[in-house]
């Protein structure tokens, strides 16, 4: 009986994407309450995502931006204070070996992972537990809950939703920004993400301006967002826009949560932003492409997926292929041919919902 009243310590790892970061909040959510501290490590880029949930208490970064003897002792201090916390729980999330490592180095209570082809036997034998492989059914909130399912710390057949939590003082700085931008409350406010790093799941910029203008004459404001590598991609589209949009050139991505948070509506096509928006509560509209929706789509709250497939027209009867674009193009053809009308009449849908 006094054992279950220890305050207990987890270690979560996930060393992935901004997505994956905010797909793990959802297992970070679902952990026994009797697990008080919740740390995690990852990558650089996703710091800010655990850095806005409650639960969390250290955020570790891997020294990706380092090299030479100044990574190996960033590694080292890095290993150095992970074993200073005597963790009981180890749950690594990727695949990397880092986590395997941890799991026989640190002597935690728990170690689980997943199974994976990408490793062979010392690695799965690195931890307690294992989850099964990953599917092309089911969500991905629900794929990393199934590590604390395999290790009997969640039972329930169902994820929680992501959590993410917005400062008032990062809520009060998007406010000012919008009324600095003459964006009051009394139109309805849609955020557009348009940009990824992989262009083979974006739509034609066309196809963006054309939805801005019909938002417009709906009387919806409309700023799109993204980071500064996105600025290029929004500034052809705010070029093609008959009625201007607003453009964020300078918001961090936690200023990115509190404008998502703020909006009425979020349009975006298969990347972060759809997950940013599910973990802020926002209605979300997600355009789809080579990438399966039945893993990667929104989560919990008010969404819509949008995808051409063979119900649309027998041409696109091959979506989701994952494959990055047609034939080795780079270019998503059941992206390219996507009707603007089919958003619109989803967004304007959901904001009358």
């Amino acid at each position: 009986m006094l054992k279950d009243l220890k305050i207990k310590k987890a270690l979560f790892l996930k060393t992935k994407n901004i997505g994956d970061a905010i797909i793990l909040t959802a297992s970070i959510s679902a952990l026994p309450a009797s697990y008080r501290f919740v740390d995690v490590v990852c990558f650089p880029h996703s710091e800010a995502i655990f850095k806005m949930n409650k639960r969390v208490r250290h955020v570790f970064v891997i020294p990706r931006d380092k090299k030479g003897f100044n990574k190996i002792y960033a590694y080292f201090n890095l290993f150095k204070r992970l074993f200073k916390e005597r963790y009981d729980l180890l749950a690594h999330f990727s695949v990397d070996w880092r986590g395997a490592i941890l799991a026989r180095l640190l002597h935690v209570d728990i170690s689980v992972s997943r199974l994976t082809d990408r490793r062979g036997a010392f690695w799965h034998q690195s931890f307690d537990f294992l989850a099964p492989l990953l599917d092309h059914e089911r969500p991905m909130a629900e794929q990393d809950v199934d590590l604390l399912r395999s290790a009997n710390l969640y039972k329930k057949s169902v994820a929680p939703a992501y959590e993410l939590n917005i400062s008032r003082l990062q809520k009060n700085k998007v406010n000012a920004w919008l009324k600095k931008h003459d964006i009051h409350v009394k139109n309805k406010l849609a955020v557009i993400h348009a940009s990824s790093r992989w262009k083979f799941k974006e739509i034609p910029v066309s196809t963006w301006a054309t939805i801005i203008d019909e938002l417009h004459s709906q009387k919806i404001d409309v700023v799109i967002s993204g980071a500064h590598e996105d600025l290029k991609t929004n500034e052809l589209i705010f070029d093609l826009c008959e009625s201007k949009p607003f453009l964020t050139k300078n918001f961090s991505l936690i200023d990115t949560a509190a404008l998502y948070e703020r909006a009425d509506i979020v349009l975006t096509i298969d990347s972060m932003s759809t997950h940013l928006a599910s973990a802020v509560k926002t209605p979300v509209v997600s355009i789809f492409g080579p990438t399966n929706e039945k893993n990667w789509g929104p989560w919990k709250g008010k969404y819509k997926v949008i995808g051409l497939s063979f119900k649309d027209d027998e041409m696109f009867a091959c979506r989701p292929c994952g494959q990055d674009g047609c034939e080795g193009t780079k270019i998503s053809q059941c992206l390219v041919q996507l009707n603007p009308k089919m958003v619109m009449k989803q967004a304007l849908l959901m904001l009358k919902a």
